[in-house]
């Protein structure tokens, strides 16, 4: 059985259908068992998730938190009050003593004795034998290599390498530059020998020998084709046809169609009211 829901004031009551028209068998029989299932399973699960949560609260709340809070203030206590001022009096303080009064004293004479030995077994002979001995070898060694070795080079670098070089290289340029001389001087040589003595004289016996000669035989070849060979050709055809006919008879020819006649031309006067032609009408009236 449906119950309506309190509506406010002033609000209208929705309309509502006639009585005994829903949404249909098939919602009704679809809705029905979605009911059950959630009242036969959903509820008792929703119901036993709830009591669980509210007992597990409970039980933390006034069973398990409180022993575990007093058992949390005990060991701060402890660690305050006993362990920390028992560290302080059996550990920090005897350990600070020991290193103030027994292993500094002893690490720093183990120190000093160890920078004395260092200093006058290992810096001192170095510094001594350095500033006394090695020194001046490396000295004499480097006059030596600066007279002897860097300043020869030097001399003979600015002395006879730079002029030398200088001056072969002042050779070479010039040269280079007589011989692209030369070679041009050659290269127009050989260009005026070939065009004085060979493109000019074969120019001059193409225009004035061999291109009227060619000419001339090309007019005699187009008389020859055009005079002779032409109606040698002509006369042996006809000559061919002949024997053709005496042999074989004339062959027959397919009769000729005569040729439509040409289109009248079209008459400039205009046809007159009782047919043909009249002259044309007088325009000056």
């Amino acid at each position: 059985m449906a119950y309506d829901r309190p509506r406010p004031p002033g609000v209208p009551r929705a309309p509502q259908g006639p009585q005994g028209q829903g949404d249909g068998c098939v919602a009704a029989v679809v809705r029905i068992p979605v009911r059950v299932v959630a009242f036969v399973v959903v509820l008792p699960l929703k119901l036993l998730w709830d009591a669980l949560a509210w007992v597990c609260r409970a039980l933390w709340q006034y069973v398990l938190y409180p022993p575990l809070r007093a058992f949390g203030l005990l060991l701060s206590a402890i660690w305050r009050h006993v362990l920390v001022p028992v560290g302080r009096v059996l550990i920090v303080i005897p350990a600070v003593w020991l290193w103030t009064y027994v292993l500094f004293p002893v690490l720093r004479a183990i120190g000093l004795a160890v920078s004395f030995v260092v200093r006058w077994v290992l810096v001192l002979p170095v510094v001594a034998l350095w500033r006394y001995g090695l020194r001046w070898v490396v000295i004499g060694l480097a006059w030596l290599l600066e007279h002897l070795l860097v300043v020869p080079l030097v001399f003979l670098w600015q002395k006879a390498l730079v002029p030398v070089g200088r001056e072969i290289g002042a050779a070479v340029a010039a040269a280079w530059q007589a011989g692209a001389y030369v070679a041009r001087l050659i290269g127009r040589g050989i260009g005026w020998f070939f065009r004085v003595l060979v493109f000019l004289p074969i120019a001059f016996v193409w225009r004035y020998t061999g291109a009227p000669v060619l000419r001339v035989i090309g007019a005699v070849l187009r008389f020859v084709r055009r005079e002779i060979l032409h109606p040698v050709r002509v006369a042996l055809a006809d000559a061919r046809r002949a024997v053709g006919s005496a042999l074989f008879g004339t062959p027959r020819q397919a009769p000729r169609q005569a040729p439509p006649p040409p289109p009248a031309p079209a008459s400039p006067l205009p046809p007159a009211p009782g047919g043909g032609f009249g002259p044309p009408p007088d325009m000056s009236k």
